[in-house]
């Protein structure tokens, strides 16, 4: 079995916007059994929707290296084959699992590889950074950019090498992920609208175009939409009281 440790880059969103962070780089080191490099990967990713000017200043990526790098879904088909089958994913944090499933769901990317997948995170305090100064490593290379990145967080794993026989591994939540990205609009229209004394109901955000666009985004089915309208209706509770079932589809 092979053993794939992988950073990830994001292009950023704007405050309450719908569109996704979207994955702007990959890097990636396969370890053997013995946790000995035998590969690596790396690939930038043109992102579908606008690039964020404080992301590439973030992980010292010009705006001209990314829009001459290929989609999504040509990147991750290179990597699934660079992962093998019956390869397990270690990553320094859970967000870069969800973050895998998120784009997959946006561009139409069948997710079944993502299996087995084990968070570093859990078994260390510390960030990447410090955890290498407490374990008296080397940090490799430039912070943020993501093969360094997955090199240095494969440095801890062979610290703690136990942590590749854990049962303690990512298991995406459905529900976070088709309404994870439109939490916080949701949050900001029900207060806009009372601050206009019209209550928000659910049929009229349903229609509305930021709503309309995300769920297109999104490519969420109708059982994912109900998922949007439970957290929706969570809130209405959380501002109305027992008044928001008059106020739901007024």
């Amino acid at each position: 079995m092979n053993y794939i440790v992988i950073d990830l880059e994001f292009n950023g969103r704007r405050h309450y916007e719908i569109y996704p962070m979207e994955i702007i780089e990959i890097g990636a080191v396969k370890l053997n059994e013995r946790l000995e490099m035998i590969d690596t990967f790396q690939s930038y990713i043109r992102p579908r929707f606008h690039i964020n000017r404080f992301a590439l200043q973030f992980c010292g990526i010009s705006k001209e290296t990314l829009t001459g790098s290929r989609r999504f879904a040509e990147v991750i088909e290179d990597f699934i084959a660079f992962c093998e089958a019956d390869s397990t994913l270690l990553s320094w944090g859970g967000n870069d699992f969800f973050s895998l499933f998120v784009d997959c769901k946006v561009n139409r990317v069948d997710s079944g590889w993502l299996t087995r997948m084990i968070d570093l995170t859990s078994f260390f305090r510390g960030g990447l950074q410090q955890e290498l100064a407490n374990c008296g490593l080397q940090p490799i290379g430039q912070h943020h950019s993501a093969l360094d990145d997955a090199m240095n967080a494969a440095q801890l794993l062979r610290v703690k090498p136990d942590i590749v026989h854990t049962d303690r591994c990512f298991v995406p939540n459905a529900f976070k992920l088709c309404t994870g990205g439109i939490k916080k609009y949701i949050a900001q229209s029900i207060e806009r609208a009372d601050a206009q004394g019209k209550p928000l109901s659910w049929d009229r955000f349903l229609t509305d175009e930021q709503t309309l666009k995300y769920i297109a985004v999104m490519n969420l089915n109708d059982d994912e939409i109900d998922m949007i309208r439970q957290l929706f209706i969570k809130f209405m509770q959380m501002k109305y009281g027992r008044k928001y079932k008059k106020l739901l589809y007024a």
